[in-house]
């Protein structure tokens, strides 16, 4: 390094001046570059866990509305017998048989879509991970209930045509329907059916009952369960059965 030797020590200050400025500059710049590259990846990093929070409070929003959709249909059946029993009283034949009182049961539609895991998924991690298994069987009881009143409805109407072939003249239609005089093996047949169709009548009510407080219930735990896993990304959801 004779060049170096030859050069006078302000020369040569003024050099090793410049030269610690670019390392430092290039320091600093690397500095701020690998800084806003960790900011950056931390932000992404950050919004991508938001994503995919407000994605996992969509799903369980979905939960919640097939919850309700199944709970409404119970509902809606339920409501469906129960009118029909308040109508057989108003139009003094609350003295009639259930299955008197009750004949075919208007359905709504119950094409609805079941739950998936990944609807039901953030319950696994609570303390609360039972209900998981509440809201499955919920939804194949609430699914079946459809399943019964066909299966009511059907027999309903063989018995009724059974009783129709014997009929007697009444003072009502809906008594005249289920006046017979039908003897014999016919007689002891449609008494065999008539309560066979009052235990199927029986269990549907009483099941009914149960699936429609359960899901009162079920709904109150997901809400709560839903609120402290999401916070603000999950408000609270009034919810009303209908009929």
């Amino acid at each position: 390094m004779d060049w170096w030797s030859n050069l006078s020590a302000d020369q040569q200050l003024t050099i090793a001046l410049a030269f610690l400025s670019a390392v430092l500059g290039g320091l600093i710049s690397l500095s701020t570059t690998w800084f806003m590259a960790r900011q950056n990846n931390k932000f992404l990093t950050k919004t991508k866990i938001q994503d995919r929070q407000e994605n996992r409070a969509l799903l369980a929003h979905k939960t919640f509305i097939k919850t309700l959709q199944y709970l409404n249909s119970v509902h809606s059946i339920k409501g469906a017998i129960e009118d029909q029993f308040d109508a057989a009283e108003e139009s003094g034949h609350g003295h009639l048989l259930p299955v008197q009182k009750v004949q075919e049961i208007q359905l709504l539609e119950t094409n609805f879509d079941p739950y998936n895991t990944e609807e039901l998924v953030f319950l696994l991690h609570r303390e609360n991970a039972e209900l998981v298994g509440d809201l499955l069987v919920f939804e194949k009881r609430a699914m079946s209930a459809p399943q019964a009143v066909a299966l009511y409805n059907e027999k309903r109407m063989e018995l009724t045509k059974m009783l129709e072939t014997g009929a007697v003249s009444t003072e009502s239609d809906e008594d005249a329907i289920m006046s017979s005089e039908l003897v014999g093996a016919d007689a002891i047949l449609a008494d065999v059916r008539v309560s066979a169709l009052q235990a199927l009548l029986g269990e549907i009510m009483s099941r009914l009952e149960r699936e429609e407080g359960d899901g009162m219930r079920f709904l109150s735990q997901f809400q709560d369960a839903a609120k402290s896993e999401f916070g603000d990304l999950y408000p609270n959801l009034k919810f009303e059965v209908q009929r």
